[in-house]
């Protein structure tokens, strides 16, 4: 296993000092594409279930409750303990219906189970993830007899040409299809986006068909260049849609994630809780900027273990709190969420068809142009929109392609904040697109239209600047905080002062 020489512990009734104590000796580095791994913490899950609440939130707070201190202790914990709370949250809810939707897009290798490379078969960076999250919520609801459940993948066009080999292999919506097909799953389904738009059925379900088919379209391939997963999400937000009416008497709620494993799906739980008891749409799911939230993306030397460690860079941190403290300006709905690129937001389906039509993005900021139109739309209806809840993730860093600005010169001055700056302009284009939906619903403030001005004039050689002195008045002392205060506290005159180039 992944801990030897850890003596074991009684996670089901041991003092909750000795279960932090016991927790702290773990190696703090998790391999989601470990099996073993996996079975060892859902192993401590199924003990931490067995606690009262009250004990269970106990330990959280130990051990996440400020952000420094969740680098101290394991990542496979930290999502052993927070399923442990989910589940038990999911046990005192109303019937529930939940569709999970995720995106496949040449998912050749993180879609097989971890093995010495044979295409098709296994792959050293496979993290089994058709299987491996019906598990993560079959064991959810394991104790809800009232409730049910489904995964609903849609492939936005994977043709199967692996671009770093070469090679011609299955199609991830292929592969998905024959693994249901090998465990005999009967509630898990795939969808190929192409065949919609071909057949018409995105069109009527309020996607923008003409958008789709502008960019590199062909009749004869699979691709929909247009749509970098949020084409799927959004054709998958509506299929979900239906599930409702085949599920009467039961809450029906549809969690999006990524195709990975980045997030347990097991601690849906925590985000049901948010929209039910918490009286909102969506619950958004935080890596940072809350108690109890816990960004694992930290890779670790061997030498204490390897894998991927709690930890957020301290450049990340001025990053992060700069563009929320900028993004909550010039978009009034995101300003509870700090971390809207998370790849988990779970809601209520009766927020989720209003949604579908008004999004204007398709490509790289989706998830923050999907948000403020639920935003709006829910606000519009007399609804709560969103709320936010802390949850554990892992980076997935075998496969992932990390969002960048692109090439730049070696010499570029500003070669480490372009992937940071080149943010906004997305943002300010939001702001434009649905200004006049802002103003309807009362959002549309004077602030927000100083903050929309004086962004949208930003260079990125001014960005460099303020960055710059954020940093030198920060001095070296450890950041213990996200978002910084700070820079929360800067007023736009002070961020004005600052940013010279």
């Amino acid at each position: 296993m992944a801990n030897p020489g850890v003596a074991a512990c009684d996670l089901s009734a041991a003092p909750v000092a000795e279960v932090v104590a016991w927790a702290g000796k773990l190696r703090l580095g998790h391999d989601l594409t470990s099996a073993a791994e996996l079975a060892e913490y859902m192993g401590w899950a199924d003990q931490l279930y067995k606690r009262d609440m009250d004990s269970l939130r106990e330990i959280e707070k130990a051990v996440s409750a400020e952000m420094p201190d969740t680098f101290k202790f394991s990542t496979a914990f930290h999502i052993a303990l927070k399923n442990a709370i989910s589940k038990k949250l999911l046990d005192t809810m109303p019937a529930i219906h939940c569709t999970v939707v995720f995106a496949l897009y040449k998912e050749f290798n993180r879609i097989l189970p971890k093995g010495e490379a044979k295409a098709g078969e296994c792959h050293p960076n496979g993290e089994d993830f058709v299987r491996v999250k019906h598990n993560q919520m079959s064991w959810l609801f394991s104790n809800k007899a009232d409730s049910s459940w489904s995964l609903l993948g849609v492939d936005d066009g994977c043709d199967g040409l692996d671009k770093k080999s070469g090679a011609q292999l299955e199609p991830s919506a292929d592969l998905m299809e024959r693994i249901v097909a090998s465990e005999g799953f009967k509630n898990v389904t795939v969808f190929r986006l192409k065949n919609a738009i071909k057949e018409g059925k995105t069109g009527a379900c309020g996607l923008d068909d003409a958008k789709l088919k502008s960019e590199k379209w062909s009749e004869d391939d699979k691709l929909v260049a247009s749509s970098q997963k949020a084409g799927a999400i959004l054709y998958g937000l509506n299929l979900a849609c239906a599930e409702a009416a085949a599920n009467p008497g039961k809450k029906h709620i549809i969690a999006y994630t990524d195709s990975d494993l980045s997030t347990d799906l097991a601690l849906t739980g925590l985000n049901i809780d948010t929209i039910i008891n918490g009286g909102v749409d969506c619950s958004v799911s935080q890596r940072f900027g809350q108690p109890c939230a816990v960004n694992c993306s930290k890779l670790l030397p061997d030498d204490i273990g390897g894998g991927i460690g709690a930890g957020l860079a301290r450049d990340s941190i001025v990053h992060l709190t700069l563009r929320h403290k900028l993004r909550k300006g010039l978009l009034p709905p995101l300003e509870l969420i700090l971390d809207t690129n998370c790849g988990h937001k779970v809601l209520s389906g009766d927020a989720a068809l209003a949604t579908v039509s008004m999004v204007r993005d398709y490509k790289g900021s989706f998830d923050m142009d999907w948000l403020m139109c639920l935003g709006i739309a829910s606000k519009k209806a007399g609804r709560n929109p969103i709320g936010v809840t802390a949850i554990p993730w892992t980076a997935s860093v075998g496969e992932s392609n990390f969002w960048s600005a692109g090439p730049a010169a070696e010499d570029d001055p500003c070669v480490k904040v372009r992937p940071w700056f080149k943010i906004f302009a997305a943002i300010t284009q939001m702001n434009g697109w649905h200004k006049e939906k802002l103003a309807e619903v009362g959002l549309l403030t004077d602030e927000c239209a100083a903050y929309t001005e004086w962004v949208n004039g930003l260079s990125i050689e001014q960005y460099k600047g303020l960055t710059d002195k954020i940093l030198e008045k920060l001095g070296d002392g450890e950041l213990t905080k996200m978002p910084e205060p700070s820079i929360m506290d800067m007023s736009l005159d002070e961020l004005k002062a600052a940013a010279v180039a």
